[in-house]
């Protein structure tokens, strides 16, 4: 009987260790591609000519589509932006024009954040939904790229 507990402990164990595991590789996975993301909107969305004259400014527009579409594929994320692993995701982009609060009219930055729910085994097997998780990520535009 003790061999039947421990093998129903070890077994549990696993699932709740596979567990952490898939949800700390998915946070890492959409923090990279969110970051990715943004660079990409940022490098979209500025009018090369305005950037010759010393301009920067990024069209909202085109820096949400832009990262948005980045994300969902880099993701492979259907148009509800949902797949195997993530639901109820919304991947929110904001486009803040010389506003820095720390360096007042130096460059203009994206902030994109994700919120998301992973699916698991564990939280299946006690009759709860998905973990949350929320992503944060600012890029500022550089003014060289390597």
């Amino acid at each position: 009987m003790k061999t039947l507990w421990a093998m129903l402990g070890a077994l549990l164990l696993s699932i709740i260790i596979l567990d952490l595991g898939m949800v700390y590789i998915t946070y890492d996975k959409i923090c990279k591609v969110t970051e990715q993301a943004l660079d990409s909107a940022i490098t979209a969305a500025i009018n090369p000519e305005d950037a010759c004259l010393g301009r920067i400014n990024i069209d909202p527009a085109s820096a949400r589509d832009t990262a948005l579409s980045y994300f969902r594929d880099n993701l492979n994320l259907d148009t509800n932006l949902e797949n195997g692993i993530l639901k109820s995701t919304r991947f929110i982009v904001s486009v803040y024009q010389d506003t820095d609060p720390q360096h007042t009219g130096t460059r203009p930055y994206l902030e994109g954040q994700v919120f998301a729910k992973v699916t698991v085994i564990s939280p299946k097997l006690f009759n709860s939904g998905a973990v949350p998780i929320t992503i944060k990520k600012t890029i500022f535009h550089r003014s060289t790229y390597k």
